[in-house]
């Protein structure tokens, strides 16, 4: 077992050690979002405690327990974050006995570092009902808030955005500031459209708003604090570039991410009278946002390229700093600066890898020592881990795609077992270099290949619109050229070849049977997207927003013909391969009768299913470890039983 938190001074943390690697990376990890206190006082940290997501707080440097912040019945905290000096302002979450997942309501709790004064500031369950006057109209509200600005120049006052409840879509939104201790609101800033995100400066001024129109256009509005007054910036529709502010400089210049010539996204100074801009940093392949303190002053960046690799946009800045430091110290890890005191001398750093679990660590800035404070999952020997590493792929067409494969520790990767795992999305998310849910597969001794396809996140606009509309078409032939290079490259065994995927990753996991019918000996489909019919009609983003059918029009077709043609479930008559299903009964975003009917349809066509596993109470993604180790195992039984054992695995 590994050391945790100073030779495991949480003693209501640590737990015992487990030999079987599935149910160890299934788990929660033991302690997570660690963040030290402005003044370096105390520290705190996410535990689950009793079966339930809560608050410990240690004072800094003892380590003695100070506070734990925990609620009674159904709740439990959800995030969490330092306000002042000795304070800490929660989000309030619900389970209920039909979901697995917890449900936020956006309710406030506040409390002090020693559990004292402890306050649900706001939410439509707070205040006094028998209170009268403001208090009472202030904190019980039918409405959600969620942490703006910590206002660190106000230590009795944070900045919230409240999101009013109402029928429908559309939802006025506000800034206000909210007293840590007693929950009173006042100074409301109403948000130009409804359902904006608002946005301020490092001073707490509102200053710029991200909202979505009817039509899936991004719309930006930007805030005069001194008159009052918001003006449209900007209006992207969907698939095209424009200018993204991301945070306000100290001396009042608009940091923004932009595509210029059709490159990726890239961080530039921009000036909203003259619209002239300055770069500030642009990789020629990737996507970079800026990485900010928590006085919103832009120190670096991440480049998602092979590896991560951070780059200083402020060489003198105590962040940049200890990121090169903690880089060099630590070489095979990436670092990242995740919470600091106000006056620099002390930083958490987390150091992710591929083949490690994540790891804490308190950086002391006058002595330039680090410390070991935890690892999130102790439990886990690093040496059963997989490596990974970047490849690049040319698809038929010449397009350059980007991905990952990832090996059982001790592998030679020639003529092995592979599983390809598309990504989640399709548009949006992408995969990275990390130790993601997925490492089941190669931890299990099955070389595992994710592959970017076009259409994914992270590669600029041209990239991701490179995929709408061809979901059944290019993005699957993306799939198979990355297999198809696998084989030629000697890594994978071409007869022992499956596929697996979640939400989207389903989706094609189900299509790509579809279109090669003789590539691939099984195919694993969670959560998938079968019948965009059913999607169009009744997923959470369709029924439930204003643009989700302009979404689906978009990026699959406008008709009812487009929508079949490019589902799985039409084309079951070209599928030779054996199918597992994985569904979650309470699946809002993909509906379970997706899989429900792809099953229905595959034993109308004589082609049954292997297995179909319903998880009880489930949402798009199982919150219960039990039911993610469940999947982890249905999937590894699945692919043994049609290409044979793992290598180099358990």
């Amino acid at each position: 077992m590994k050391k945790v938190l100073f030779g495991c001074v949480f003693a209501l943390v640590c737990s015992a050690a487990s030999a079987d690697i599935i149910d160890e990376l299934a788990a929660d990890p033991e302690v997570w979002g660690a963040q030290i206190s402005p003044t370096g006082d105390y520290l705190a940290a996410m535990k689950v405690v009793d079966d339930k997501n809560t608050v410990v707080i240690f004072k800094f440097p003892s380590m003695e327990l100070s506070g734990v912040m925990s609620f009674p019945g159904r709740n439990e905290v959800g995030s969490f974050g330092w306000v002042n000096d000795e304070r800490i302002v929660a989000s309030i979450v619900q389970k209920y006995d039909r979901l697995e997942a917890e449900v936020g309501a956006g309710e406030l709790f506040g409390m002090n570092a020693d559990g004292s004064k402890p306050k649900h500031l706001f939410g439509y369950r707070a205040g006094d009902p028998s209170a009268k006057g403001h208090i009472r109209r202030s904190t019980n509200e039918y409405a959600s808030a969620s942490v703006r600005n910590a206002l660190w120049h106000d230590p009795k006052n944070i900045l919230i955005q409240i999101t009013n409840w109402s029928a429908g879509y559309s939802h006025a939104v506000e800034t206000a500031m909210l007293d840590v201790y007693t929950g009173r609101v006042r100074n409301r800033v109403r948000g130009p459209v409804e359902n904006a995100t608002l946005v301020t400066d490092a001073k707490g001024d509102v200053r710029f708003a991200y909202s979505v129109d009817d039509d899936y256009n991004t719309v930006i509005h930007l805030r005069d604090p001194e008159k009052r007054e918001w003006q449209e910036f900007a209006r992207i529709p969907y698939g095209e570039t424009g200018v993204e502010p991301q945070l306000m400089t100290e001396d009042d210049k608009l940091i923004v991410t932009m595509q210029p010539e059709g490159k990726p996204r890239g961080i530039y100074e921009f000036d909203p009278a003259t619209k002239a801009s300055r770069e500030v940093y642009q990789h020629d392949v990737v996507d970079v946002v800026p990485r900010e303190d928590f006085q919103s002053r832009m120190y670096g960046t991440y480049v998602e390229h092979g590896v991560p690799e951070f780059v200083a946009l402020d060489a003198k800045h105590p962040h940049a700093r200890l990121t090169r430091a903690m880089k060099k110290a630590f070489p095979e890890r990436v670092p990242y600066v995740t919470s600091s005191t106000h006056d620099y001398q002390k930083s958490i750093v987390g150091l992710s890898s591929a083949s490690h679990t994540t790891e804490y660590y308190l950086h002391d800035r006058a002595t330039g020592q680090v410390q070991l404070l935890f690892d999130i999952k102790p439990q886990i020997d690093d040496a059963k881990l997989p490596t990974m590493q970047p490849v690049t792929v040319t698809a038929r067409d010449g397009l350059e795609l980007h991905g990952y494969l990832s090996l059982p520790p001790g592998a030679d990767g020639k003529n092995m077992p592979l599983v390809l795992v598309p990504h989640g999305g399709p548009h949006g998310p992408r995969d990275v270099w990390g130790l993601g849910w997925e490492a089941f597969i190669p931890a299990s001794g099955y070389a595992m290949l994710q592959i970017n396809f076009r259409g994914s996140g992270g590669y600029g606009t041209a990239f991701e619109k490179a995929g709408h509309r061809e979901w059944p078409g290019k993005m699957q032939d993306d799939l198979t050229d990355s297999v198809r290079w696998a084989i030629d490259q000697g890594v994978a065994d071409p007869e022992r070849i499956c596929i697996f995927g979640w939400s989207y990753g389903g989706y094609a996991a189900a299509m790509s049977i579809a279109r090669e019918p003789d590539l691939y000996k099984c195919s694993a489909a969670g959560a998938g997207a079968l019948d965009l019919e059913e999607q169009y009609r009744n997923s959470d983003f369709a029924e439930d927003t204003r643009w989700g059918h302009k979404y689906l029009d978009t990026v699959i077709g406008p008709t009812k013909a487009d929508r079949m043609a490019a589902s799985p479930i039409t084309h079951i008559d070209k599928v030779k391969t054996p199918v597992l299903l994985i569904h979650g009964e309470e699946d809002d975003r993909v509906t379970v009768e997706n899989s429900r009917a792809y099953a229905k349809a595959m034993k109308a066509a004589g082609k049954p299913v292997y297995k179909y596993v319903e998880l009880d109470n489930e949402p798009h993604s199982p919150s219960n470890p039990a039911n993610w180790a469940r999947v982890h195992r249905e999937v590894i039984e699945f692919v043994r039983a049609h290409i044979g054992p793992g290598e180099f695995g358990p």
